[in-house]
């Protein structure tokens, strides 16, 4: 688990990095009215992050009520991160959408998501081993995966959008 964290981390920490160069503006400049915006991408990767962390804490406080993992579920995961790697768009749940502001302050953005994070990471180390190989996420696509799962998941989702954000940054900088 805490190689899966690193890497999320390390991502965050260089796409921050990397859109450190940009100012407000730019990181919520929109191509299209269809499109998101750099902010809008970032923000909904935050608001991922969140939802699951605050999900993951209402189920594990009914430990007795969480599963197994299903065999199907790994296959869809899979299957879902085909579909991210092949650059496929579908709907997001609508929690992980519906409350995405026009403009995003970058640095605002980086401080909620650092404060997040460390509660995300505390909840990992406080949970009991049991509990982090039952199915602790529904996910809306894969059904219910546990923590090793989710965190592959987070990070396969966060590169997804990650070649998104190099696309629009592209069309910034024009």
């Amino acid at each position: 688990m805490t190689e899966k964290i690193e890497n999320l981390n390390k991502e965050l920490s260089l796409i921050f990095k990397k859109l450190s160069k940009y100012s407000n503006q730019e990181i919520n400049y929109k191509p299209s009215s269809k499109k998101w915006s750099i902010g809008e991408n970032m923000y909904h990767l935050w608001l991922t992050e969140i939802t699951t962390e605050k999900y993951i804490r209402k189920k594990t406080s009914y430990p007795d009520t969480l599963v197994n993992v299903r065999k199907i579920a790994r296959l869809r995961l899979k299957l879902l991160k085909l579909i991210f790697f092949l650059g496929l768009k579908f709907k997001a749940p609508k929690i992980v959408v519906d409350p995405i502001p026009e403009n995003i302050d970058i640095q605002e953005l980086k401080n909620k998501w650092s404060k997040s994070r460390i509660s995300f990471e505390l909840l990992l180390k406080n949970l009991d081993n049991d509990v982090l190989k039952k199915g602790i996420l529904r996910h809306p696509i894969a059904g219910r995966i546990n923590m090793a799962m989710t965190l592959n998941f987070l990070l396969s989702h966060f590169i997804h959008h990650k070649k998104i954000i190099h696309k629009l940054e592209k069309k910034i900088n024009l």
